[in-house]
């Protein structure tokens, strides 16, 4: 389950508190720098700088393992990156020439699919021609077991338990082949009343995405169809394809060569994390954005995904399975580079709608337990741990406490999660990164190096508590604010017109991008709903709008549409933290306007992007300073 926004405010809990950050008691960890450090930390030697009013270093660990050396693994993965990642840390490049992306023909009820390719060659998705993120947790374990062609349709089936029930865990989707077919075909199965968004990276250049409608007015149940891929010529390519379709096969054309694409060595990512790895971005839209986004840029293709909303390391998400749960269904994919994003839904568990609060012993043990089990697991995988993000600024600076009995710090809850998760993963052997996107104290690895020290946190804005002084933030809980990116609310539906099954929507023009949308038909087969599924980026009234048509396949009367609407920022009250804290510059000091959706919750198109650009500069650079 999703929280939401009252839902987090209520663990956040209230703020109060002193002026001065105190250190914790032998039952909990040492403090993180405030915001005025201008050095983390340095793994295993207790040395470090900080700057007038920062908190006072922790003792050295004698304890704590010895500093990482290079191993193959990173090795590796360092003469990987250096030829593979986007120096600026960017997407790759938008392609030149982009292929046509539709239906071959109407999606159907039958497990006979449409062909444009009707004497093509069919690859049966679990074939090794097709290169899979974690191929051997592919199954036939959809519920009915839909086939294709004669083919079962596969999904990612990882298997945990929580609290003795059984369960499994998905991930993104993604396939990559190598051929030198004009005309590719997808095809599988897409849930009725829905959508797939398909995004390509071809020969390293990225092609828009493309989202088609799968509506057959309310029919329920899975619907069958293919996805055909027109790049005009043929000529070998390294295509890449994330998509929302669960797979039954690939076709080419009878004449056409499909090769091994051969990246068995290449290194593969597996992010696991909250309702935060669930979102979606205007270049990848079927959720698990901000991992696709961080691979992207680090020119990694091998991408797996465990995300469920409302968990974190202790907190099961109302028992969905919390980090622990899940271990060892990630831990088996077995990849290079393993990213952690949690700690916002910790630390009291939803249980039956109801908060179970840990002991301090057990919330410790929890964070420090998934990291010595993800060790044990893979021992030579590169372990990145993230701070949490606060998306209410106000509040991870503040000293509010939900539970005394748990967090015993003396410090704010999220100062307090943020020290744990930096402590713990110090208790493990290397190799290890530490990101602090909470307060940007920098990241920080297990050979002692540092770096991208801003001492401004990751998401800033919103409003300052009364009495708030820079060495007295008290925070507010109705500080924040999203929306003020530019994306679009709604599109209005004047008419429904009648369609043999949902139109594709298309937008063109206006001042931004990113804008994907759905149709939804009803059961005589009029338009329900024009469904906006990501709002894009940059749009201004006006002019600035998009043009938002139907495609006209499947049409036999038209629809009618109004005009987009945009999303009305919400920014209550000005700048924070306060002016006395060193800025980089406006923007930066009350970036959450553009950074989060209209729920002052979650990231914006915006904010995936600026995240995942972030994660990627900050473990790139830790990586070859390992």
């Amino acid at each position: 389950m999703t929280p939401s926004r009252r839902d987090f405010l209520r663990f956040a809990g209230s703020a109060t508190g002193s002026a001065l950050l105190v250190g914790c008691d032998a039952a909990s960890v040492p403090p993180i720098a405030t915001a005025n450090a201008a050095t983390p930390q340095a793994a295993n030697s207790g040395a470090q700088t900080n700057s007038p009013g920062a908190a006072a270093p922790p003792a050295k660990d004698p304890a704590a393992p010895a500093a990482s050396v290079s191993t193959p693994t990173i090795t590796a993965l360092k003469s990987y990156l250096q030829q593979h990642a986007s120096p600026t840390f960017s997407l790759p490049p938008a392609a030149l020439s982009v292929p046509g992306i539709s239906w071959a023909g109407p999606i159907t009820n039958s497990p006979t699919p449409a062909t444009s390719l009707p004497n093509g060659v069919v690859i049966p998705f679990s074939s090794s021609l097709l290169s899979k993120a974690i191929a051997p947790s592919y199954t036939a374990s959809l519920p009915g077991n839909p086939p294709v062609g004669g083919l079962p349709c596969l999904a990612v089936n990882r298997p945990y338990t929580c609290k003795g029930s059984a369960r499994t865990i998905g991930s993104v989707r993604t396939l990559r082949i190598n051929t030198d077919a004009a005309v590719l075909e997808l095809s599988g199965v897409v849930s009725d009343d829905s959508q797939t968004v398909q995004t390509l990276i071809v020969d390293g250049y990225l092609v828009p995405p493309k989202i088609l409608t799968s509506s057959q007015g309310y029919r329920g149940g899975w619907d069958v169809g293919t996805i055909r891929i027109d790049f005009g010529t043929s000529q070998q390519r390294d295509i890449w394809i994330e998509t929302n379709m669960y797979l039954a096969f690939v076709k080419v054309g009878s004449s056409d060569s499909v090769v091994a694409v051969g990246d068995s060595a290449e290194p593969q990512l597996t992010v696991v994390g909250d309702s935060y790895l669930q979102c979606q971005s205007g270049t990848f839209g079927n959720g698990g954005a901000i991992a696709l986004e961080v691979a992207a840029r680090l020119g990694i293709r091998k991408v797996a995904t465990d995300a469920i909303g409302g968990t974190a390391y202790y907190n099961s998400g109302n028992n969905l399975g919390n980090f622990n749960d899940r271990l060892p269904a990630h831990a088996a994919d077995n990849s290079t580079i393993y990213l952690i994003m949690g700690s916002l839904n910790d630390y009291g568990d939803l249980v039956n709608s109801t908060v179970v609060w840990p002991s301090a012993a057990q919330y410790n043990q929890a964070v420090l337990g998934y990291m010595q089990g993800l060790r044990a697991r893979q021992p030579n995988a590169l372990i990145v741990i993230t701070a949490p993000y606060c998306p209410v600024p106000s509040l991870s600076d503040s000293f509010g406490i939900a539970h005394p009995a748990t967090n015993t710090s003396g410090t704010g809850d999220y100062l307090f999660k943020a020290a744990l998760l930096k402590s713990s993963l110090q208790q493990i052997a290397g190799p290890w990164i530490y990101i602090d996107v909470l307060m940007g104290s920098g990241w920080l690895n297990s050979s002692g190096a540092s770096g991208d020290v801003r001492n401004l946190q990751w998401f800033t804005g919103g409003t300052p508590g009364p009495g708030t002084t820079p060495s007295y933030k008290p925070g507010n809980s109705n500080g924040g604010g999203g929306g003020g990116f530019g994306g679009i609310a709604s599109i209005p539906l004047l008419s429904g017109g009648r369609y043999s099954q949902g139109p594709d929507v298309i937008a063109t023009g206006g001042s931004g991008s990113g804008l994907l949308a759905w149709a939804l038909l009803d059961r005589t087969g009029a338009v329900d709903s024009i469904n906006v599924l990501v709002p894009g980026s940059g749009y201004s009234s006006g002019a600035g709008l998009p043009t938002i048509s139907l495609d006209p396949t499947f049409q036999i009367t038209p629809a009618t549409l109004g005009t987009p609407t945009l999303q009305a920022g919400i920014n209550p009250d000005g700048a924070y933290p306060l002016p006395a804290w060193l800025p980089e510059g406006v923007t930066d000091l009350n970036n959450i306007y553009r950074m989060l959706r209209t729920d002052l919750t979650h990231p914006s198109p915006v904010g995936v992007n600026y995240l995942s650009t972030r994660l990627a500069q900050n473990i790139l650079a830790g990586i070859m300073a390992l």
